[in-house]
């Protein structure tokens, strides 16, 4: 499917988070909602594969009477959305995956000399499981999430490639090290849960990941954005995999 801009980017988001209002609204109604033009209400369907809006309504219309997210036995109803919320951020985030930008991705991976992977806070364990797989991968990759990532940053070359793992893409350390290492021509990937963060400004590549907005308040605000961060960091490792098999992701 062809890469969507970011207003089409929030557009498609937009759609999926209010399906409800889709299938009691015309187009123009639900652009109207979304601040955004019908033809690119039309044009974010098209590129997801949809014929039109009609097309999308009726797939959501198909969707609601074969519902998947069905109460699970034995548990409340409550227990089975925050069961079910997974199965939607899977869904979405793979929903989000660009063929074009992951075979540039992916190149990038494999044409690097050294790759630096960057993290704060609890997305630190999903860069570390990240670099320890590429580094099975025969890839020279190391992870940096303590203060030193910045000094770090400045001994990059060009020959290499940084990758930040953020889920809300405004980690002040990881924007400090990225910038530092962009001055040495080092290309920059982002795997996040933000495409409107000051880290997406700032990258190359930009890997997008669907984050729920169905949290329980107890738990840490970013423990949630771990389980599609990682599924994320799963599928390039394994296109990473394929690539180097195969010597191309492509059809």
């Amino acid at each position: 499917m062809d890469k969507l801009s970011d207003a089409e980017l929030y557009t498609w988001e937009f759609l999926e988070e209010n399906g409800a209002k889709v299938q009691l609204s015309s187009i123009t109604q639900i652009a109207e909602l979304a601040h955004v033009s019908t033809a690119t209400v039309v044009r974010t369907l098209k590129k997801r594969g949809f014929e039109g809006y009609s097309d999308y309504k009726n797939t959501l219309k198909r969707g609601k009477n074969n519902e998947r997210n069905e109460r699970i036995k034995g548990l409340s109803e409550e227990a089975s959305v925050f069961i079910n919320k997974n199965i939607d951020e899977v869904q979405r985030t793979i929903n989000l995956l660009d063929a074009d930008e992951l075979v540039k991705i992916v190149s990038a991976i494999n044409e690097a000399h050294s790759i630096m992977i960057v993290a704060r806070g609890p997305s630190a364990s999903v860069a570390d499981d990240l670099t320890h797989r590429l580094q099975t991968l025969g890839k020279n990759a190391v992870s940096r999430y303590y203060d030193n990532m910045v000094l770090y940053a400045e001994s990059l070359t060009a020959n290499d490639l940084v990758i930040a793992v953020s889920s809300a893409g405004e980690t002040q350390m990881i924007i400090s090290a990225v910038k530092k290492a962009k001055k040495n021509g080092v290309k920059t990937v982002l795997l996040t849960c933000n495409y409107q963060s000051t880290l997406t400004t700032l990258s190359d590549f930009v890997l997008r990941s669907y984050k729920s907005k169905i949290e329980k308040s107890r738990l840490l605000g970013d423990a949630s954005s771990r389980m599609p961060l990682e599924l994320i960091c799963r599928i390039l490792l394994d296109l990473v995999a394929i690539y180097q098999e195969k010597g191309t992701i492509r059809e």
